[in-house]
C-alpha cells in the first residue's frame, strides 16, 4: 500500500507500508528515514486539511497523510482573553455611519434621507387614495335608500296600562281645566245695583225736569193741531 507524506520542510514522501497496520508501520519507517533530516519529536500524523489519518486511509486508494508538529499549550485562560478583546472591540465599534460613502462616493445619510422621502410620498399617495375611497363609499352609503324598520308589539298588558295612563290623564286635565274655571268665577265680584243706579243719574246732569217740561209742550201743541183741522172741516 502506498502512502504520501507531508514533512514539515515541505517536503513528500512516498511510503510503501503494509495493510494491515498502515499507520504504525508509516511510523516506524518514517523515524527511519527522517532521523537524520527532521527532529521527529513531538509530532503526530494526521490527514490533510483536518481530516483524521484513519478517515482518509479508508476512504482513499491512494492516502495522502501530514506529519505536524505539536504546539505547546500557554497558560490557562488565553481563550477567554480573546473573548474579552472581541466583546471590547463590538463596544467601541461605531453605530452612525451616516458620514460614510460608498462605492459611488455618495453620503449614506443622503441615500437614507432620499429613500426616507421616497417611501413617505408613497405612503401620503396610498393615504389620499384611502380617504377618497372612503368618502366615496360613505357618499354611496348615504345616497342608497334604507330600508324601513318596522316594529310590532305584541305586548297586551303594556298596551292596556298605556290606554288606562291616556285616560286618566284625560281626565285630570279635564279636572283641572273645570277647577280653574270655577276659581275665575268665584274671583269675580257681583255688581251693585245702587252702584249701577249711581252710575246712570249722571249721565243726565239734572236734565230731568226739563225732559218732563218738553214732554208736556209738545203734547198740548199736538191738541191744538188736532182742534184747526176739526174746525176747518
Amino acid at each position: 500500500m502506498i502512502i504520501l507524506l507531508d514533512i514539515p520542510n515541505h517536503k513528500t514522501l512516498s511510503f510503501d507500508v503494509c495493510d494491515l497496520q498502515p499507520l504504525a508501520d508509516l511510523e516506524l519507517q518514517a523515524r527511519r528515514r527522517l532521523s537524520g533530516v527532521v527532529s521527529l519529536a513531538n509530532t503526530y500524523i494526521t490527514g490533510r486539511h483536518g481530516i483524521s489519518a484513519d478517515e482518509v486511509l479508508s476512504q482513499s486508494a491512494l492516502p495522502w497523510l501530514s506529519l505536524r508538529r505539536r504546539i505547546l499549550g500557554g497558560k490557562g485562560g488565553f481563550g477567554s482573553t480573546l473573548r474579552a478583546q472581541g466583546n471590547r472591540k463590538k463596544d467601541n465599534k461605531p453605530e452612525n455611519y451616516d458620514n460614510c460613502r460608498d462605492l459611488y462616493g455618495r453620503r449614506l445619510k443622503t441615500l437614507k434621507d432620499a429613500k426616507t422621502i421616497v417611501e413617505k410620498v408613497e405612503l401620503d399617495e396610498k393615504a389620499r387614495e384611502d380617504a377618497k375611497e372612503r368618502r366615496r363609499k360613505k357618499i354611496k352609503e348615504g345616497l342608497a335608500e334604507r330600508p324601513v324598520k318596522k316594529y310590532r308589539f305584541d305586548d297586551i298588558e303594556y298596551e292596556k296600562e298605556s290606554e288606562m295612563f291616556k285616560e286618566a290623564a284625560k281626565a285630570a286635565a279635564h279636572k283641572s281645566a273645570k277647577q280653574e274655571k270655577e276659581k275665575e268665577k268665584s274671583r269675580e265680584p257681583e255688581p251693585d245695583k245702587e252702584s249701577a243706579i249711581s252710575m246712570m243719574v249722571p249721565l243726565f246732569n239734572g236734565d230731568l225736569d226739563d225732559l218732563s217740561s218738553s214732554s208736556s209742550s209738545s203734547e198740548s201743541d199736538n191738541d191744538e193741531v188736532g182742534g184747526d183741522g176739526n174746525s176747518s172741516d
